[in-house]
């Protein structure tokens, strides 16, 4: 791996972030003032103009850009306009319980998707298959909020087997990380599935069949090899892509993670917390894509990353 390598996916990382946060900046600016919310619905037009000069929302686009530029360098996104706490120190302080769900999602995700996968693409029992296409079809097509609902209402309301929302009982993470892990599950099943039995098909896996290996260290040894590439790209996105469905998760299952927080942040208009939280996630997606690219290579010998 060479250093013009990782200058490049710095200035990539620094690029992506600055256009995010940009991005983020105007549509703040022109989704409502955040003045009259804090005002409340009684307030005078003086009192809403002293609170917009107190925010400094009053000054010119171009002037509050700068300083908003300015502050970002610096990781300095003031104090959130409702609780007056430090922005970026709220997010910090809730975001480990938004990983920690992301991340048991995922593990689980990985631990169901991957044996089926391999299962079905050795197999070609009708039954299994039509099996794993219902699995795939109901993962992919189904919308999280729905299955959520779903669940807690069955397994919460009817049954009571489970907790609906966080409490100290383990049990509480059974919904969430189910509800979490399950568009993730349909993709790497699909994925597995069709790229293993392609690798069978192929010429250098009948001939390690034909040198005598079983079925099972062919699979292990060399069909499974090319598959792995195209599955780290796959859970690098379905990793993304779940740390921006956390944040339904969260208000769902009365999660005290940043899913919750943003929510209320947005609803608020409050733009300290709402730029901060998008940063972190904006950080922590960019660095997953750095982390599979360099994936890539320790996978797959014939991929190079210059």
């Amino acid at each position: 791996m060479s250093g013009r390598f990782l200058l490049r996916r710095a200035a990539h990382l620094i690029a992506v972030l600055f256009g995010v946060m940009t991005l983020l900046f105007v549509l703040l600016r022109v989704s409502g003032d955040p003045a009259a919310s804090i005002a409340g619905q009684d307030a005078t037009p003086e009192a809403v103009e002293a609170i917009r000069e107190q925010l400094g929302l009053n000054r010119p686009l171009w002037a509050q850009y700068l300083t908003f530029l300015g502050d970002l360098v610096r990781f300095d996104f003031g104090e959130s306009f409702q609780s007056r706490q430090d922005a970026l120190g709220m997010i910090l302080k809730q975001l480990p319980a938004s990983l920690e769900l992301v991340a048991v999602s995922f593990l689980f995700a990985l631990l169901v998707a991957i044996p089926l996968g391999i299962a079905a693409g050795m197999t070609r029992n009708r039954v299994y298959q039509r099996f794993v296409d219902t699995v795939v079809l109901f993962g992919q097509a189904v919308p999280v909020f729905w299955f959520a609902i779903v669940l807690v209402f069955i397994f919460a309301v009817t049954l009571g087997a489970v907790p609906s929302i966080r409490t100290p009982d383990p049990l509480s993470w059974v919904l969430p990380v189910v509800t979490l892990a399950l568009h993730p599950i349909a993709r790497l099943l699909q994925f597995t599935r069709a790229g293993l039995a392609e690798s069978l098909r192929e010429d250098f896996t009948r001939t390690a069949r034909a040198k005598g290996l079983g079925r099972g260290r062919v699979v292990s040894r060399h069909a499974l090899r090319p598959v792995a590439t195209s599955l780290v790209t796959v859970a690098g996105l379905d990793l993304g892509q779940m740390l921006s469905a956390v944040v339904l998760i969260e208000t769902i299952f009365a999660w005290p993670g940043i899913g919750q927080l943003l929510v209320h942040a947005v609803t608020a208009r409050d733009y300290p917390l709402v730029e901060a939280t998008t940063f972190i996630f904006a950080l922590i997606v960019v660095v997953i894509n750095f982390v599979v690219d360099l994936t890539y290579e320790r996978i797959d010998p014939r991929v190079r990353v210059h």
